[in-house]
């Protein structure tokens, strides 16, 4: 019988190798997974590099508690001499210090965060990405020419941030020159503010990174940029605990709007923050071109915000608005 299923991942992970990355004949991919990572992502990925004449070599280590947290030393290592590195890691390897020193070595690297097959073939993963980007670069390139960003929502949410000397990226699951990265799924105008100046509360009412979907809202106050009360239940206490004691643990490391039409809610951060007109932040390290080291990055998202750069709306109420 035909395994359709296995068929849609070989797909995909096609995509992602030959599309997504463009690898070339003789090229150095290292697969970096970890005890928790669907086998069936992994295998698919290193029988696409395969297949595209390129030298792929898996790195397996040991489920990181939280996001962020640093690779092992043998990972670190083999991440220096990767000419393209893929994570579909459980636990965010994208905001490790060992991967911002393999991108600045000139590597170039997809992250598939939490990706199972489940992802990987259907919802954001099977998006028409020309139209992501289509969607995503209007808006990245007025968060780039803007000065003041601020998020409000329903629910609560009402800050604003400078963004004085910021660069948005374009997510949409393109890293084909050095030092280029995205994840996969993609869709996501992403940028991290100016360091100390968010200011005012935002209410996260969709999902969180390791706390799966929100039972009900958690409200971050920020004082010149950093979190000073966290309220809501459990879950907020639980936030609390991640990023109590760790080094800036507490700083607005990141606030992206959602740009992935086909991107579905399922309670995972990594597709959920994706869908148009959403926006997630973070509390900890700097997303690429932030200034703020901290070995956690926790993503925390918010349904239908309305975002305004110097006054001019971009999203409102969860729908995009800005299409030129």
């Amino acid at each position: 019988m035909t395994d359709w299923a296995a068929i849609q991942v070989a797909k995909a992970a096609d995509n992602i190798v030959n599309t997504s990355l463009a690898v070339r004949p003789g090229e150095l991919v290292a697969i970096a997974a970890d005890h928790n990572s669907d086998q069936a992502v992994v295998d698919a990925l290193l029988a696409a590099v395969a297949a595209a004449g390129a030298e792929g070599t898996l790195l397996v280590q040991p489920a990181r508690a939280r996001a962020g947290e640093p690779a092992n030393r043998i990972i670190a290592a083999a991440l220096a001499g990767a000419d393209v590195i893929i994570s579909p890691t459980s636990t965010a390897l994208s905001f490790t210090p060992e991967l911002k020193q393999a991108l600045n070595r000139g590597a170039r690297a997809i992250v598939m965060t939490g990706v199972t097959r489940a992802e990987l073939t259907g919802g954001a993963g099977v998006a028409d990405y020309e139209e992501v980007h289509r969607i995503t670069k209007p808006l990245a390139d007025a968060i780039t020419a803007g000065s003041r960003i601020r998020v409000t929502s329903r629910q609560g949410s009402d800050l604003t941030a400078s963004l004085e000397g910021v660069t948005c990226g374009v997510g949409a699951s393109f890293a084909r020159e050095p030092g280029q990265i995205s994840s996969y799924p993609s869709g996501e105008a992403w940028s991290a503010p100016a360091t100390g100046t968010g200011q005012g509360v935002l209410v996260a009412d969709g999902s969180a990174h390791q706390l799966g979907k929100l039972r009900e809202p958690i409200r971050v106050h920020f004082d010149q940029g950093r979190a000073v009360k966290i309220e809501g239940g459990d879950q907020a206490e639980e936030l609390r605990r991640m990023i109590d004691g760790v080094e800036n643990g507490d700083n607005l490391g990141e606030i992206s709007i959602g740009t992935n039409p086909a991107a579905r809610f399922l309670g995972n951060i990594t597709e959920d923050k994706k869908q148009v007109g959403t926006v997630h932040f973070a509390l900890g390290n700097s997303v690429v071109g932030g200034t703020v080291k901290a070995p956690i990055h926790v993503d925390l998202l918010l349904l239908t915000p309305t975002v305004e750069v110097d006054g001019e709306i971009l999203v409102q109420d969860g729908k995009i608005v800005k299409t030129a």
